[in-house]
């Protein structure tokens, strides 16, 4: 019975930091690591299949509406080829870019943020694409 006791234990104890950090993020996502502070706000990249799919919240981890940002990213593609794609809103807090190019390992990318009242930065991702 102690042994059973203390492996519970272990496990919770190992699962708490990831479930304290997502909770406390406050936007009820768990955070992939692909997330780069640009202004005043947390810009989260993910490269999925022809996808590429950023997130914005707020500096109080609050999302914010993907239709008030301009969004642009400079990709590294194959053979260091620069490609340029333009986000458009998806709803919610998201937006989404096609990407219809191939790239060597990792998904190289300068985004660029910009609110009507203009630029607002630039941040640098380095994703791994999930196929």
């Amino acid at each position: 019975m102690r042994r059973r006791t203390m492996t519970g234990l272990v496990a919770a104890t190992a699962l708490a930091p990831t479930l304290a950090w997502g909770q406390a993020a406050g936007h009820g996502h768990a955070h992939s690591g692909n997330e780069v502070r640009i202004g005043r706000h947390e810009v989260e990249l993910a490269v999925r299949g022809g996808q590429a799919t950023l997130s914005i919240v707020d500096d109080k981890e609050q999302p914010v509406d993907g239709a008030a940002f301009g969004v642009t990213a400079v990709v590294l593609a194959r053979g260091n080829e620069r490609r340029t794609l333009e986000f458009r809103p998806a709803g919610g807090n998201r937006l989404v870019a096609p990407v219809d190019f191939q790239v060597d390992g990792k998904f190289r990318a300068t985004v660029t943020l910009r609110s009507p009242g203009g630029e607002l930065g630039t941040g640098r991702f380095n994703v791994d694409p999930a196929r």
